[in-house]
């Protein structure tokens, strides 16, 4: 039988043992201080880590697009797009962009007018170009969305699909302005449109006006740089791009020095940059972890200041570099 005298010993030594054992207010809250550092320390790591592994995953993309579009130019000599570009750019307000005009030419799902089943071909009929003595004629195509991924039909004969993207590479982006029909777009890791421009010709200023017949137009691009929501960050690239500012002219001359070849330096001024070499026949653009195709602010020459097409920084001669937008060209 346990008396008194035993059970208050017990009862001391039980309570000494868990006092002992428990924590201080002051241990408490020197332990979470020590936890809230190594979160501060570890999140922009593993964020660093994140956008690296989507800007490889965005390359990857983009890279297989690239051989498709050189597997494409093996064949037939061009690279692909079943629009001209300078047709395109001369349509306001395109119903396609550059890079669903390259889409529909590799995996199908449109028609041209010269081809002999057009008649009978099923689609929604688009015609692109001006007419006059001053315009660049004029191309009729049916889309049918149903069928891209069948294959195209190039100079009247089928042809098995050259690009077979992924579920998460290929999808329809919000935002477009001009688009009518629901297509499919190319989109980066972060649900962004890549962008894509061909050469329209072998020699000229690199970028220019439809009457300049410039190797490059800018127009291509234009349903995603118009955009005011685009794509799953929804990004208002008229405010937010260099490219929604300046003149249409400025505008031209700033894509013709992100596309040369910066071994040709810099240049006096920005609009001498369309005479320079282009660094490929077609160029890709991803506008990376911003969303925002080459900002003009916290990106960029300027980086933390607006940028400016007539400072010194805008005529760098890799001035694309200084971007984190993610830039793929090809065709030498």
């Amino acid at each position: 039988m346990l008396d008194w005298t035993t059970f208050m010993k017990t009862t001391h030594v039980t309570h000494s043992q868990v006092s002992r054992r428990a924590f201080t207010l002051v241990e408490l809250l020197v332990a979470i201080a020590i936890i809230l550092v190594l979160i501060g320390i570890l999140l922009p790591a593993l964020g660093k880590v994140s956008t690296k592994a989507r800007v490889t995953s965005t390359q990857a993309t983009m890279n297989e697009f690239a051989k498709a579009c050189d597997t494409f130019q093996a064949q037939f000599g061009y690279y692909p797009g079943i629009v001209p570009e300078n047709m395109l750019a001369a349509t306001p307000n395109s119903p396609i962009s550059g890079t669903e005009n390259a889409l529909l030419h590799l995996m199908g799902g449109a028609i041209r007018s010269d081809d002999p089943n057009y008649l009978t071909a099923a689609g929604s009929e688009f015609t692109f170009g001006t007419t006059g003595t001053t315009g660049t004629g004029q191309l009729k195509i049916k889309i049918n969305p149903i069928d891209i991924g069948k294959g195209p039909r190039i100079e009247g004969k089928q042809y098995d699909s050259f690009f077979a993207p992924k579920d998460t590479q290929l999808k329809p982006v919000t935002g477009q302005v001009g688009e009518q029909l629901v297509l499919p777009d190319l989109v980066d890791a972060w649900g962004q449109p890549i962008g894509y421009v061909r050469a329209a010709r072998i020699g000229g200023l690199v970028s220019g006006a439809i009457t300049d017949k410039p190797q490059f137009y800018l127009e291509p691009l234009s349903p995603y740089l118009s955009s005011t929501a685009l794509g799953d960050l929804g990004v208002n690239q008229v405010s937010t791009s260099v490219f929604g500012s300046g003149s249409a002219a400025d505008q031209r001359s700033y894509l013709a020095q992100l596309l040369r070849h910066p071994a040709f330096g810099t240049f006096t001024a920005l609009a001498d940059a369309r005479a320079g070499t282009p660094r490929g026949k077609y160029f890709l653009f991803s506008p990376g972890p911003d969303g925002i195709y080459f900002a003009k602010i916290n990106d960029g020459p300027t980086a933390s200041t607006a940028f400016v097409f007539t400072s010194v920084e805008a005529r760098k001669p890799d001035v694309y570099a200084t971007y984190n937008d993610v830039m793929v060209s090809g065709g030498g």
